[in-house]
């Protein structure tokens, strides 16, 4: 039995957020490319503020403690879902994923992670942040045709903590279980 367990640190979505996400995905599957995307299952969506990759099981607890004290100087946020985009680029995708606003808050979230991270002993994230939810990844080189009017706009939930999920993956997709959950704190921002 190992004592490594595949982690990232989290935005976890609430159930209103979760349905029209699911709804997006749902137009998205019917569309003429559909078949050119692995898509994400529902219960598995999440915007993601740090992939720390496999790593030791007892680093779990320092690793929250220290995610967790620079969150207590975060303030809690709304988070609205927004228009459907292919990232990192449309001409050269990889994820088809839904925007998110404001997207300073969660770069803002997502940094208050990294500096928790780093504090915890992880080597820094060399790649730049951009806040996004993915409904699916593209594993070819042609980027897939996306039927009109699949956007969440206006789907809004609260951003109150960020969860540690460990990541199991199967056949059949991978499986998130919640660790850790990091509250936010300071003075609610609407």
């Amino acid at each position: 039995m190992s004592d490594e367990i595949r982690a990232f640190v989290a935005i976890d979505l609430d159930n209103a957020a979760r349905r029209a996400a699911a709804g997006v995905l749902s137009r998205l599957r019917s569309g003429p490319d559909a078949g050119a995307v692995r898509w994400v299952r529902p219960e598995a969506l999440h915007v993601t503020l740090r992939f720390l990759g496999n790593i030791d099981a007892s680093r779990v607890a320092p690793l929250a403690r220290a995610v967790g004290a620079e969150l207590a100087r975060v303030a809690p946020f709304e988070l609205a879902l927004g228009a459907v985009a292919l990232f990192p680029t449309p001409r050269r995708p990889r994820v088809v994923a839904l925007e998110l606003e404001p997207e300073a808050r969660v770069a803002e979230l997502a940094a208050a992670v990294e500096r928790g991270a780093v504090a915890a002993g992880f080597a820094p994230e060399p790649r730049r942040f951009r806040a996004h939810l993915t409904l699916g990844r593209i594993p070819g080189a042609r980027p897939p045709a996306l039927p009109g009017a699949a956007d969440a706009p206006g789907a809004r939930f609260r951003v109150g903590e960020a969860v540690l999920f460990r990541s199991d993956l199967s056949p059949s997709g991978a499986r998130y279980t919640p660790l850790e959950r990091m509250p936010l704190g300071g003075t609610v921002h609407p």
